[in-house]
């Protein structure tokens, strides 16, 4: 387990274009972040895209970590799984966010599997709460609740994963709402 409780978001840019649904994230991230006490942390992935690092701060996060290659310029999968998870690996993140865009889609199920963790995919919205095993009566404290639609819609699912870290999620697009940029920090 992390000693860190820092949330961290997969940015996904185009041609240096922040995607909304990252800012977005960043606005949940930091109101996580919030709760837990800890930071935001962003991770951006491409080629020449040094000047981005200021915009996501400008969005919510206090660091990020740049894979800044030119075989990072063009989305594929492997080596942005490679980079990020080596990542993750060194930093620990407690919370892990991945835009469910068809980039996100593509690239959070191989980083589950590459960090060897569970992945709750499509969530509407995001929470922290404790959660209380039925099978053991343990009292887990600070998880994330993945709300999610479930069996068609119908009805609404709260996920949680007490036992790996990260806790891994994808989110739709719109469902969040972005900060406006803060240019102070």
């Amino acid at each position: 387990m992390t000693d860190k409780r820092n949330v961290w978001v997969s940015i996904e840019q185009d041609e240096g274009q922040l995607a909304e649904v990252s800012l977005e994230l960043l606005a949940k991230a930091r109101e996580i972040a919030g709760l837990l006490g800890s930071e935001v942390w962003g991770i951006v992935c491409g080629s020449n895209i040094g000047e981005l690092a200021e915009k996501v701060i400008h969005y919510g996060a206090d660091q990020v970590l740049l894979a800044d290659d030119p075989e990072l310029e063009n989305y594929r999968t492997l080596p942005f799984c490679r980079a990020i998870a080596s990542m993750a690996q060194q930093g620990r993140p407690y919370i892990f966010l991945i835009g469910a865009t068809p980039v996100g889609r593509d690239l959070a199920p191989r980083l589950a599997s590459a960090l060897k963790v569970g992945l709750t995919a499509d969530c509407t919205d995001l929470q922290i709460g404790d959660y209380v095993s039925k099978k053991d009566n343990t009292v887990y404290k600070d998880l994330l609740y993945q709300v999610r639609p479930a069996f068609g819609g119908n009805i609404i699912a709260t996920i949680v994963n007490p036992k790996t870290r990260p806790q891994m999620a994808t989110v739709r697009e719109g469902v969040m709402r972005r900060n406006e940029p803060d240019t102070s920090r």
